[in-house]
C-alpha cells in the first residue's frame, strides 16, 4: 500500500497551516473545560473545536494532492490563498465563539452579519478554486500515481466541492435544520439533529470525499480506475440522498 506512506513531497504553506490548526484545536479543547458558556445548547468551543479538526484534515490532504499538479504556479497560488481562506474562517469563528456569539447564520448586528458575509465570500472563492484545480486535475497524467489513485483524486475533488457548495445554501435559510429550529437535541460531538432534516450532514459526508475515496484506494490496494470510479459515483449519489432527506425535515437517526 504505498500510498499510505506520502510524507514526500508535500505542499510546506498547506503543511504547516495544517499544524497551526491542530494547535488551534489543543486550544480550544482546553478553554472549553474552563469556559462552559453555551451557544445553541452546546458549549462554545464545541465548532471552533469541529472546524480546526476538519481544516487541518483538509490542508494535511491538499498539501499532498496539490504536489501532483504540474504547474508551479496554480500550486502556489492555490496553497497560499487556501492558507488565508481558512486561517480567517477560523479567526472568524473562534472570535465570535470567545465573545459568546454564533459565528454562522448570524445578522443580529452589523458587525456579525459583516463577518459572516466575509466568511461565505471568502469560502466561496476557495471552493470555486478549489474546483478549478480538480477540473485540471482531468488534464494530468502522473506517472507517480496510478490510474486509480488519479481519479479518485479527481472525483474527491469534485464531490467534496460539491458539497462544499451547499453551505451557500443554509446560509441562504440562516439554519442548517430543515423542520425545526437550530439547536435542538442532536447526536453526540456531531450535534446532528435528532428531530428533524440535518443539511449538515450531506456537507459533512461530501466534504471528506476528498479524504474517503484516495484512502480507499490505498487500503484496498485499487490499481484500476473502473472501480473507483463506480465507488465515487455511488458516494455521490448516496450523499445527494442524505441532503434530499433533510431538504424533508428526516432525521438521519
Amino acid at each position: 500500500m504505498p500510498y499510505l506512506r506520502f510524507t514526500y513531497p508535500l505542499n510546506n504553506v498547506l503543511f504547516n497551516t495544517g499544524l497551526v490548526h491542530m494547535a488551534m484545536l489543543v486550544v480550544f479543547m482546553i478553554a472549553s473545560m474552563f469556559d462552559h458558556r453555551q451557544v445553541l445548547g452546546i458549549n462554545l468551543w464545541i465548532k471552533p473545536i469541529k472546524f480546526a479538526l476538519s481544516i487541518a484534515i483538509y490542508c494535511f490532504t491538499w498539501a499532498w494532492i496539490i504536489t501532483y499538479l504540474p504547474s508551479v504556479t496554480v500550486q502556489r497560488d492555490f496553497a497560499w490563498f487556501t492558507a488565508v481562506a481558512l486561517l480567517f474562517e477560523m479567526v472568524a469563528i473562534s472570535s465570535q465563539a470567545a465573545f459568546g456569539r454564533q459565528s454562522h447564520f448570524n445578522v443580529s448586528t452589523p458587525y456579525s452579519s459583516v463577518l459572516f458575509g466575509l466568511m461565505g465570500i471568502v469560502i466561496l472563492l476557495q471552493t470555486l478554486f478549489a474546483l478549478y484545480v480538480g477540473i485540471l486535475f482531468f488534464g494530468v497524467s502522473s506517472s507517480a500515481l496510478s490510474p486509480a489513485m488519479l481519479w479518485a483524486i479527481r472525483l474527491g475533488i469534485i464531490i467534496s466541492c460539491v458539497f462544499a457548495l451547499q453551505g451557500g445554501y443554509m446560509g441562504s435559510k440562516l439554519s442548517h435544520t430543515v423542520g425545526a429550529t437550530d439547536g435542538g437535541a442532536g447526536l453526540p460531538v456531531l450535534n446532528w439533529s435528532r428531530a428533524a432534516g440535518d443539511l449538515r450532514i450531506a456537507h459533512f459526508v461530501g466534504l471528506h470525499a476528498l479524504q474517503v475515496i484516495p484512502l480507499l484506494v490505498a487500503l484496498l490496494g485499487i490499481t484500476s480506475a473502473a472501480p473507483v470510479i463506480v465507488f465515487s459515483t455511488g458516494y455521490f449519489v448516496l450523499t445527494s440522498a442524505l441532503f434530499y432527506q433533510a431538504l424533508l425535515g428526516r432525521p438521519l437517526f
